[in-house]
This record gives C-alpha cells, sequence and structure tokens, in this order.
C-alpha cells in the first residue's frame, strides 16, 4: 500500500497513477488528489521547484518532509529518531554557511520545519540534544531555530540555557528572548535578576521577553528595573526599558504599565516646555556638573522654610558676587518660587528625558527615513515632532524593538 507524502492517506495500488500528484520538475511525489487542489501550483510542483523561486511557499510540499518521514520509519529508537533529525539540522547548515548569510535564513528554516516540527512533537525526550544544538551552534543560524523548538517543546531544562545566550547582541538573543516567553513565570527568576546585569545586551533583551510574558511579577520586574537604571544613570538601559513597559502595556492592555508610561510621557512634555521656555539653563543641567546652587554658593538642601527668608538670604549671597551674565541669572532664577521649583525639577530629570527624547526622535527619524536637523529647528517644531513621535508609538498594538 503506498500513502501519500503529504496527507499520509493509503493509496491502492492501482489508483497511484491516477490519484498520486508528482512534482513537474522533478518527478518526486507531493501529495494526492485529496489534498492538492487541481489548478494550483500546489498541484504541480514541490517547494523546491516552485516557479516563483524554491521555498517562498509553505502551502507547496516540502521535499525535506520525506526525509523526516523516512528516518522515522527507519529508526530503531526514540532516541535514534533524535540524532538523525539533528544531523538534518547540521547537514542543511553546512548547505548554507555562517552567519554571512542572512537573507538564506527563511529558505533554511522552511527546509527544516518538517524536522523541527517533528522534534517538537516528539517533546521532552528531544529537549537534551536540541539545548546542546543551541550552545554549540551558536554562530551559525541553526541555533536560531533550536531557540523557537525549545520555546514550542517548553520544557524547563530549556530555560537556564536559553537565557544565557541573551547576554549577546545578536539576533539569536531576540529568538531566545522569543522562546522564554513561552515559558512563562519559570523563566522569572533568570530574568528579573539579568535586570539588573552590567551587560547592555542582556538587560535589553530580558526586558524584551519579560513584555511578552503577562504576571504582575513581569511588569514589577520592569518598573524596578527602569527605576534602577534610572537612579544608575545607565541611560543605555532605560530607554529599551521604556519601550519594553510600553510593549507589555500593548501587549496585554495592561492598566499599571499604561498609568507608568502615561506619567513618564506627561515628564517628557513638562521637561520639553521648560527646556524651550528656559533654554539658558541648558549649562547648568546634568551632564554638566556647575549649577546654579554651585554658582550662588548655597545648598539647594538649605533653602527650605518662608520663601521671603530664601529670597534674602539668596539677596545676601547675591551682593556678596561680582555680578556676571552667570550669577545674574542664577540670581534671577533661584529667587522665585515657580522659577526655582522648576528649576530643581530639572536637575533630577533632564538628562534622562534628554536621553529619551533623542531616543525616540532617532526612531522616529529611522520610520520617516529621513534625518532630522534638531538644531535647525525652533522650539515649537521640536515639541510637534516629539508629540508626533509619541503618536506613533501610541497607535502600535504590538511592540516593537529597535536596539
Amino acid at each position: 500500500m503506498t500513502h501519500c507524502p503529504n496527507c499520509d492517506i493509503e493509496i491502492p495500488e492501482k489508483k497511484v497513477r491516477k490519484e498520486l500528484r508528482r512534482c513537474k520538475t522533478c518527478d518526486e511525489p507531493i501529495g494526492c488528489i485529496h489534498c492538492r487542489t487541481p489548478g494550483t501550483l500546489a498541484f504541480r510542483y514541490c517547494a523546491l521547484h516552485d516557479p516563483r523561486g524554491p521555498l517562498k511557499d509553505d502551502g507547496l510540499f516540502n521535499p525535506s518532509r520525506k526525509k523526516v518521514r523516512e528516518i522515522h520509519d527507519a529508526s530503531s529508537s526514540r532516541s535514534d529518531e533524535i540524532n538523525k533529525l539533528i544531523g538534518v539540522f547540521k547537514e542543511e547548515n553546512k548547505k548554507l554557511g555562517k552567519f554571512d548569510i542572512k537573507d538564506r535564513y527563511d529558505e533554511l528554516e522552511r527546509v527544516l520545519k518538517p524536522a523541527s516540527d517533528r522534534l517538537i512533537e516528539i517533546g521532552k525526550p528531544a529537549v537534551p540534544k536540541v539545548i546542546r544544538l543551541l550552545i554549540d551552534e551558536k554562530k551559525s543560524w541553526i541555533s536560531h531555530i533550536a531557540a523557537y523548538i525549545l520555546g514550542e517543546i517548553g520544557d524547563e531544562r530549556a530555560v537556564k540555557p536559553l537565557c544565557d545566550t541573551l547576554y549577546a547582541d545578536d539576533d539569536l538573543s531576540l529568538k531566545a528572548a522569543d522562546a522564554l516567553m513561552k515559558f512563562g513565570e519559570s523563566a522569572m527568576p533568570f530574568l528579573t535578576k539579568m535586570m539588573y546585569s552590567l551587560g547592555a545586551s542582556s538587560c535589553v533583551n530580558a526586558s524584551y521577553a519579560l513584555s511578552g510574558i503577562e504576571s504582575e511579577k513581569s511588569i514589577d520586574a520592569l518598573i524596578k528595573g527602569m527605576e534602577y537604571r534610572v537612579r544608575m544613570s545607565d541611560w543605555e538601559f532605560v530607554n529599551p526599558i521604556f519601550l519594553s513597559i510600553r510593549g507589555y502595556s500593548n501587549n496585554f492592555n495592561d492598566k499599571r504599565a499604561l498609568n507608568y508610561v502615561k506619567n513618564i510621557e506627561k515628564l517628557q512634555e513638562k521637561w520639553l516646555k521648560l527646556k524651550n521656555k528656559h533654554h539658558d539653563w541648558l549649562m547648568y543641567l546634568p551632564p554638566n556638573t556647575e549649577t546654579f546652587y554651585d554658582v550662588l554658593g548655597v545648598d539647594e538642601n538649605g533653602l527650605l522654610g518662608d520663601d521671603k527668608e530664601i529670597r534674602l538670604f539668596l539677596r545676601g549671597k547675591y551682593r556678596g558676587l561680582e555680578r556676571t551674565p552667570t550669577v545674574n541669572l542664577a540670581y534671577d532664577t533661584l529667587k522665585k518660587p515657580g522659577l526655582r521649583g522648576g528649576y530643581s525639577w530639572m536637575l533630577i530629570h533632564h538628562e534622562w528625558m534628554n536621553e529619551l527624547f533623542e531616543f525616540l526622535v532617532g526612531r522616529r527619524e529611522e520610520e520617516m527615513g529621513e534625518i532630522v536637523e534638531m538644531e535647525d529647528m525652533d522650539p515649537d517644531m521640536l515639541f510637534e515632532l516629539f508629540m508626533s513621535a509619541l503618536k506613533e508609538m501610541r497607535k502600535k498594538k504590538k511592540s516593537k524593538f529597535f536596539w
């Protein structure tokens, strides 16, 4: 009895010629009249000989499926089958080469899909060998597929190897993060710890993985991790984590994440308005070390109590100084409670808000495909540009990451 290579239906020998479909180019069986639709390319060609290009359409029969079936039928044990399937991965990888063929990754993924599906079907017994494939082949594209398989199987033995992969700054780390999302809270201890690691890649990749795990622990880890990075002035971490929090909000419609993002956006808007209105403050805000308090020789924490007393105290300091433009500006700013409060607020938030602004505008530039010369813009134009970048982010229903 002959079996259809696509749907596995039994075809009586006397009907094989009539019902079995073969590729018009290579004459390999590709299906039968029960699973292939007449008049379509899938009825006439295999995936390798698709007239539109090889392996462009997942609907066409993939000859690799035949190899996987033969391995299954010929294997003496489950362990033997797993080893042979891993061998298929390595064999196909040799054909395509190393990282210089990134544009052919989709082709490799399609060729190996039948073997990947079979390993996922086998499940937990395949995990040790697939983990070894992930570790040993980190510089080849089959490691990406190994990460995907481990995520689909969902065995917790894979959590630590996948987390270890997040330390790399490459596409594999994002594949590993995608896989870790499937493990839910079992991945949380590793990911939470990585939010405080020294390496930028591991922290950013961990935040991305957390953005896809629906849990109070996830958003808690993201917010605490971001606030820690703000305190440490680790701006290269802060902006991607901000996007991860936004991504979590979009992915799960989480109110806590949404409110946190909105609060940051309000801080950003306040910062931009103060910056545009008081651009002469910029030389006396972080990362510059000298502040208006230093110029007048006063302790910021000492300016507490009645406004009248503070004003008299500052006037006394001012009288003892040479009346330079800087001294005049510092005195005019600090003697007025409203300006003093705004300046003190900027001392705390300026460096972070400035980094976030440039990050968002940079993303906007990528999307628009043109360079934004911020130096040539007046304050109103800058504010409009920033708000348009925020609006574009709000429109996105799925998180996107650009690090």
